[in-house]
């Protein structure tokens, strides 16, 4: 005998992505016991419902979302880094990052300084990574390539099929050496980035002052960390890589421990398109809520 059902809408939530033959939409549902609490970890896609102004949606999939996150770090490895004499604390502030970090995940390290140019792929080997934060130096005379960073690292070292991909972004408040990016060529940068659930986080040196800065790199890094949910901390000395790295690995590991027992839903959305979508599970004493994406609270 089918439980209690419990219905909750979200307007305009579902991320799309193409497929050969339907438009499909997702949404994140935490279900807990309206008694305890305590999450619930066993339905099953004939569980759920889904609708999106009324018409019905099929349900592609309803899993756990317990892949782990493959993270993607770009370091600024330009001039700032010899002015501030930040390059000790910036090694001892990434290898508590990854000291801190849950061992499931994944991460890669990129410098932006110049060139943007992989050091370790992605590997969940902590020696491998922390071997190559020993290998960064300073590119004397340099400054950052941070949004044609973010462009190259998504287009050539993701996969469309990544389940949880982020980017952490380590900068000073040296100078953006990318070029300037129209609106549409930013649009083309931050669009996919939205689209694929990628969450862009910043850590940032403002040494210099905030309205100096304001006009340098972190004005940047903040656009792309507000449109993707993400966090972003500033500091003003050099020594504050070494207390907020692993500080933000803590927040990673608390915010994925969270969203690991939320279903990642998948359904193919009806033709047209609604604006609201409404979500029901079957259940006795059950209490659930919807999210759109993976935002950390701020």
């Amino acid at each position: 005998m089918r439980g209690l059902v419990v219905m909750a809408a979200l307007a305009a939530g579902v991320l799309p992505s193409s497929a050969a033959a339907q438009l499909l939409g997702q949404v994140f549902v935490e279900v807990t016991r309206q008694s305890t609490g305590e999450p619930v970890l066993n339905l099953s896609p004939d569980d759920f419902e889904v609708s999106e102004n009324g018409r019905p949606g099929g349900i592609v999939s309803a899993d756990l979302d317990t892949a782990p996150m493959k993270i993607a770090v770009l370091i600024d490895n330009g001039d700032r880094l010899l002015e501030t004499g930040a390059l000790n604390p910036l090694r001892a502030g990434l290898d508590g990052f990854l000291d801190t970090l849950a061992p499931q995940h994944e991460a890669a390290l990129i410098t932006i300084a110049r060139s943007v140019q992989q050091r370790v792929g992605f590997t969940t080997d902590r020696g491998t990574l922390q071997e190559g934060v020993g290998l960064l130096f300073p590119d004397r005379g340099a400054g950052a390539r941070l949004l044609d960073g973010v462009r190259e690292t998504w287009n050539r070292r993701f996969e469309e099929d990544d389940a949880f991909p982020v980017i952490v972004l380590v900068l000073t408040d040296g100078t953006e050496a990318s070029g300037t990016y129209n609106d549409n060529q930013y649009a083309d940068l931050l669009n996919p980035l939205i689209a694929n659930g990628v969450t862009v986080h910043a850590v940032m040196l403002s040494s210099r002052g905030s309205v100096r800065a304001q006009q340098r790199l972190p004005q940047y890094a903040l656009s792309l960390v507000e449109n993707t949910g993400g966090i972003a901390e500033t500091f003003v000395a050099p020594t504050g890589y070494e207390s907020v790295l692993p500080r933000l690995a803590a927040r990673m590991n608390d915010h994925y421990d969270r969203v690991s027992k939320r279903y990642r839903l998948i359904f193919e959305r009806p033709n047209p398109p609604g604006m609201q979508v409404s979500v029901s599970v079957t259940g006795n004493d059950l209490a659930f809520s919807l999210f759109i994406d993976r935002r950390m609270p701020r």
